[in-house]
């Protein structure tokens, strides 16, 4: 059986480990990685100039992206999306427990990411609409 010093013990320790991660980090700065797509259509990122492999109707790329987060608010961010061919402006939020990003790229896509640790975040990258359809993943790493 567990005594009562045994039972606060536990209770400090759920209650600590929630409030850590409820708090939100810090997402301002540049983050960097390559992203491994398969497009259809033009999508801004990866005109008909980006190197490309086939793949049946689609092509299949590999594009340098840097993600600037400009300013946070909580758990609100927003910022830029560039690629060597655009640069979007991006707004999003992170969960309430700090461990999931999504952002909106505006008139195109989502990202929806996994925050591996303060400087890495995961991410997935779908986008469909006007004859576009993109689906892609990439690792961000912070630029310190």
């Amino acid at each position: 059986m567990f005594n009562r010093l045994s039972l606060f013990g536990i209770a400090a320790v759920v209650a600590w480990s929630g409030a850590a991660s409820a708090q939100s980090l810090d997402m301002k700065g540049t983050w960097v990685g390559t992203s491994k797509s398969i497009v259809s259509g033009l999508p801004a990122h990866h005109p008909a100039t980006v190197a490309a492999k086939p793949a049946g109707d689609n092509r299949l790329t590999e594009v340098p992206f840097t993600t600037r987060i400009e300013g946070q608010d909580g758990n609100r961010v927003w910022g830029i999306n560039s690629s060597p061919a655009a640069s979007l402006p991006i707004v999003g939020v992170i969960s309430p427990d700090g461990k999931q990003l999504r952002l909106i790229v505006k008139g195109r896509g989502i990202v929806e990411g996994t925050i591996v640790d303060p400087d890495t975040i995961e991410i997935f990258y779908t986008e469909d609409h006007n004859g576009v359809t993109v689906a892609a993943t990439n690792t961000w790493k912070r630029q310190k």
